[in-house]
Order: structure tokens, then sequence, then C-alpha cells
């Protein structure tokens, strides 16, 4: 009897089994009786028995192979989220097993599985990444590397011992190279991809981090390194990581740097920071409008910085875009990874184009001030304080990400963090790259953050230190 039929026969004595039979369905079933055991299992409602079914019909070494039906049981599972179906799915298109060979189709699946969290699939999405945008590829390795993946860990490190896509900063490959051999003792914390694997041949990750450390302590001094180390073993999953060391060579241009805060070494130092004066805090609004309003509000308080290291590079396109918020007609408020290293500074609004200058900054908690000749600015209405906030309200978000002017995007409030001494806000409403120093806004049209940080595809986590941390 062909696949085929046994297939068919299976579903339709699937149809007469009476009540569930979750308990019936094997891990690896086999045989007409077990598909149909299986088939009324993931009919009433098992995943794992359609995730299972999937797996049986899919092994072309078996008699029931049948790919088309093995990719309907893995739509099934993955229906509902399941990450493993997700992932199969993924495979089938991305390599064309059992399938034509579709990427777009299997980008689609990976972007759920992403979704749904699966440290595969934010690795191999990492991956895709380097090429077309550094910064979020830093930041997907990054949070990766946070929870404890040392194949994210160990990417890290290679990328900061090489620049390019990430600043070049041999300390903090270091770092990541003692944290990768510490986490390479839990094979939990090191689930990969055979596209990434396939690319990096990183194998075991205990072996690969021995000799990246080796190769790494040679090179960084010995007063540095043994700081290094003792950073990397205070480190513990769910931390941010600290900058170590001085950055040798920035990251590729546009790519701010991966990690917490910006580094304060370099050509271009940023002035001593100074807190905004008081007169600045203006009473908060709170008669609420709608999105429209907001942005008509204070869409001209937000404006797109454009960096560079020198007038050569900023003639020849080879800038970093970010945004600003003004807070009176010649002060503006951003992070300092947008302007870190880079001392020629425009401001851009319509067809206007403003030069700035850094007039304060802290590098270690990302807060810089700008300031342009008086008289140029439109100062947002009012700051309204962090601990006014209710997890739950709706917030705007204003900024340039790409360098795309003045885009509004609309979230919830979830979440009031406090991380290193600095004061967040988490929030649903969209940051990207390029958003960085742009500002969130209440339904009132106050500022309540300064966007910061987002954790790439993982869905609500996107950051905004708090308006008012910049009078402190």
């Amino acid at each position: 009897m062909s696949s085929r039929w046994v297939w068919i026969l299976a579903t339709m004595v699937a149809a007469w089994v009476e009540g569930p039979a979750y308990a019936a369905c094997p891990a690896k079933p086999n045989g007409p009786s077990e598909l149909s055991q299986c088939s009324a299992a993931a009919n009433a409602g098992d995943v794992h028995a359609a995730l299972a079914l999937g797996d049986a019909l899919a092994d072309a070494s078996q008699r029931l192979y049948d790919p088309a039906a093995a990719i309907s049981w893995w739509e099934q599972a993955a229906a509902v989220g399941n990450v493993v179906a997700l992932r199969r799915l993924f495979d089938a298109n991305w390599y064309g097993r059992g399938a034509l060979k579709d990427t777009f189709k299997a980008r689609a699946y990976l972007d759920r599985a992403v979704t749904q969290g699966a440290a595969w699939a934010r690795l191999v999405r990492a991956l895709l990444l380097e090429g077309e945008d550094g910064s979020a590829a830093a930041e997907l390795y990054t949070v990766l590397a946070g929870e404890g993946n040392c194949l994210a860990q160990l990417r890290l490190s290679h990328g900061h011992d090489r620049g390019g896509w990430l600043e070049k900063n041999r300390s903090q490959a270091l770092f990541w190279a003692y944290v990768a051999a510490g986490n390479s003792r839990d094979p939990s914390l090191a689930e990969g991809h055979p596209l990434f694997e396939s690319r990096f041949h990183y194998g075991d990750c205990g072996n690969e981090a021995y000799f990246l450390k080796g190769e790494l302590s040679r090179m960084v001094p010995a007063d540095l390194r043994a700081k290094v180390e003792a950073s990397a073993a205070a480190w513990r999953p769910g931390r941010l990581p600290d900058r170590q060391g001085p950055v040798e060579i920035p990251a590729a241009l546009g790519v701010p740097p991966a990690g917490h805060g910006a580094s304060m070494a370099g050509v271009h130092k940023l002035p001593p920071w100074q807190q905004l004066p008081a007169s600045l805090r203006r009473s908060p609004g709170r008669t609420k409008v709608g999105a429209e309003e907001v942005f008509a509000t204070v869409g001209r308080s937000v404006f797109v910085v454009v960096a560079a290291r020198n007038d050569e590079d900023m003639k020849a396109n080879r800038v970093r875009f970010g945004s600003a918020v003004a807070m009176d007609e010649r002060t503006l408020i951003t992070n300092c990874h947008v302007i870190d290293e880079m001392p020629v500074i425009w401001l851009r609004q319509g067809g206007q184009m403003l030069r700035a200058s850094a007039s304060g900054g802290d590098g270690l908690t990302d807060r810089c001030q700008l300031t342009v000749s008086p008289g140029r600015l439109s100062a947002v209405p009012g700051v309204r304080p962090w601990e006014d906030l209710k997890v739950g309200e709706t917030v705007y978000s204003i900024g340039a990400p790409k360098g795309l002017e003045a885009t509004l995007g609309q979230g919830l409030v979830s979440g009031l963090r406090t991380i290193k001494g600095l004061r967040y806000v988490q929030t649903s409403a969209p940051i990207s790259a390029g958003s960085s120093g742009g500002g969130l806004f209440d339904a009132a049209g106050n500022l309540v953050g300064i966007t910061t940080f987002h954790l790439r595809d993982a869905e609500g986590l996107n950051f905004a230190i708090a308006a008012d941390d910049y009078f402190r």
C-alpha cells in the first residue's frame, strides 16, 4: 500500500475514534494504527501529537514518508505557536526539504518563531541581519547573550574583536569570551541552528571560548585584563552587559554601539554632564487628545540628528542617524550613543538644517545634550514625571528610524523599570535604529521619555529613559 493510501486510511480511522486519545499517541508513531491514534489526538487539539505525526511522515527512511502531509501537521502545531513546528517549517522551506525552496516563506515562519521568543530563531535572525542592519543584529545577539546563550556570546566576542558591524573593542571581546567559557558548561543555554553553525563552525562553545580567550588575553594589557576577568566572573544571566575598556574603532557608520551606555573614550570626548535646569521642567498638560493632535503638537519638537566624524564624512554621507528632542529654544536632549565620537552634528527637520554641538553628556547613563543658536527650536509643551505614569496607558514614539523623519508610533506603557539607578519606561511603542534620542509622549503630548534602545523582535521590549532623569 502506498504512503498516500496509508495516510488516507489513517485519517478515516481517526474520524471514527471516540473520545480523546492523547495518551495513545506514541512519540514516534509507526504504522496505520498508531497514525490513526495520533490523528485522533491531533484533531482533538493535542499539539504534540500533530508534531509527532509531522515528524513521522517527514522521515524519508520510513515507508510512511509523505512530506506534504508532514507539512500539513506541522502547520497545525505551528498555528498555536509551537516553536518546534515553526522550526520544521522554516527548515523545509529554507532548504527545500519536502517542499519547494522558498526563502520568503521561510522568513515568515522565522518571524513567527521570533515572536514566540525561540532562541534558535533569534540567533538565525541576527545572523541574517549582520549584512543588512548591524545595529539590529548586535541588539539581538546582546539579548541572547544576556540570557546566557553562549553561541551569541561567542559571536559578540568575535564581532568586537574584528570590528565592522560592531565596534572594535578587544576588552569587550575578551569579556564575552570569558562569559561564554563559563556558560558552556550548561548545554541548555546554547540553543543553535545548523544555518548558524555552518556559517561560523563554532562547534563546542567550551573549546571555541577557550582558544578565543587565550588569543584575546595576549592582546589586552594585564591591568585591564584583570578587570575584565573580574567583571565577567561577577556577571550573571539577565543583567545588562558592562562596557569594558576603550573602543578602538567605532562600529560601522550608522550602527550604534551594542550594550548599555556609550564609551567616553576616543578622539572626541563629550563635555561633562550638567543636569537640565528646573526652568525647563514645564508642568504637564492633562487633556488627552488623539494621535493626530499629539503629532501636530509635539512633532515639531523632534529633530533628526545626522552626525559624522568630520566634514568630509558628512559630505560623503558616511553618517550616523538618530533623533533629539527640543527642551527650549536652543537645548535638545538625546542619547550619547547617537553623537559619541561624532563631533560634526547637524539637526534636520523638513528643509531646515541646523548646526549643533554637544553641550554635556554622561556616557554611562547614555544621557546627552545638544545646543544650537538661540531662538531656533520649538520646545515640548510639558514634561511628565516617571512616577506619575501608569502601566497600560497610551504613549506615542516620535523619531527618525533609518533617518526617516517624523515617524509616529503608538503603544502602551508596558512597564516602569530601574536599571543601574536610571529609570526607564518600557513600552510597546516601536523604537528602532535611528529612533534613539527621539521622544516618547503621553496622550496629552507631554514628554515622558527619550527612546533609547529596543530588543528587536521581542514584542513590547522597547525602552526610553525617563524624561525627568535628564534633570538629575
